[in-house]
This record gives C-alpha cells, structure tokens and sequence, in this order.
C-alpha cells in the first residue's frame, strides 16, 4: 500500500477495525490502527492541497476564458470597423458588424458558462470525495471509541 492512497488507508483500517470478523470478534490492533491514523494525517494535506489546486485552475480557467473573450470581441470590433470602413455599402457592413459582435459575445457567455459548469463539476466531486472521507473517518473513529470502551469494560 502506498502512503498516499487516503482511501486504501481508511479501507486497512475499517478492515483492521470490524470487517468480516466483526468488531467483538477480534480485538483490534490499537497500534496499527494508530499508524494508519498517522499515514491519513499525512495524505490528507495532499488532497486539501489538491483542492486548493483545482480552486486556483478554475480562477486560471476564468481568467483565461475572459481574455479569450475580450480578445474574440476585440477582434470582432475590429473586424466590423475595417468593413464598415472599406465598404462601400456602410449600412450592410454596420449590420454584419452588429451581427458579428452579437455572436461574439454569444460565444463568450457560452465559453463562459460552458467554464462555470466544469468547474462546478470538479467542486462537486471533490466536495463529494472529502465528504466520503470525512464520514469514513467518522465512522472509524466511533468504532474506535466503542471498541476502547467495551474493552475497558471487559477489564
């Protein structure tokens, strides 16, 4: 098992906690339980670090979509001033430009919202994936408890 893997090292230790034997089956091994609570507090800066990453993509991802953007807009305005200054029919060439322009920043609210969703999506799943994590930890640390209280009742 490698140290980086937070799931492989819940599973050890849901196994090492209950599992097919069952938690009264067997008693625990507190200090393997113990190592592997050390190796998740090790691998969990990784995943809060791999949020923030994702976090500081998606800044990067609107940044970059917005200047595509403006550039595409840019371009676009460019564009419509060029043929309404070589043409020799101004009201056509105005009326492509307006055309042009709508469609750029049709284009840009798409990329834009097309950007928003994907990120909302990668949120979602590491929202969900440190949720999942939190909850198995939870769970473990509970069976832990009721295991450290019924053995010490048992003394």
């Amino acid at each position: 098992m490698q140290d980086n893997d937070a799931l492989d090292i819940l599973n050890e230790l849901r196994t090492e906690l209950g599992g097919s034997r069952g938690l009264f089956s067997k008693k625990p091994d507190i200090e393997l339980c113990s190592e592997l609570c050390d190796k998740l507090a090790r691998v969990l800066p990784d995943s809060i670090n791999e949020a923030e990453y994702v976090k500081q993509k998606r800044k990067e991802i609107l940044s970059n979509a917005d200047v595509v953007a403006k550039n595409t807009i840019r371009v676009a305005e460019e564009k419509a001033e060029r043929i309404a200054s070589e043409s020799e029919v101004v009201k056509k060439a105005q009326i492509d430009a307006k055309q042009i322009i709508e469609n750029a920043y049709t284009q840009c609210d798409n990329l834009i919202l097309r950007t928003k969703a994907h990120l909302d999506n990668m949120f979602k799943e590491t929202e969900q994936f440190l949720l999942s994590t939190l909850s198995v930890v939870r769970t473990n640390r509970e069976e832990l408890r009721s295991a450290l209280v019924d053995d010490t009742q048992k003394r």
